[in-house]
């Protein structure tokens, strides 16, 4: 008895966690693509010369537009 209990408990929590959960993943995914455009359109335009590699696509995955950003500065500035 109480191991179904237990089960409904986890399973209500999950189902109201879950629209968070969803919107919270849709921003991710939405500034990391963000992130990949601006890196592609800066490339493309001959503002900067970042060589796409796993490197580069992990930093804008994560980082988004701020990880593009700091990217292209560093180019900018000779780092990377």
């Amino acid at each position: 008895m109480t191991v179904d209990i237990t089960v409904l408990i986890i399973i209500v929590a999950i189902l109201l966690l879950l629209p968070k959960l969803i919107r919270f993943m849709g921003r991710v995914v939405i500034n990391s693509f963000l992130g990949f455009v601006f890196l592609f359109v800066s490339n493309a335009l001959g503002i900067t010369t970042i060589q796409v590699n796993v490197i580069s696509l992990l930093i804008c995955a994560v980082g988004g537009i701020p990880g593009a950003l700091i990217l292209i500065a560093l180019n900018l500035l000779g780092i990377y």
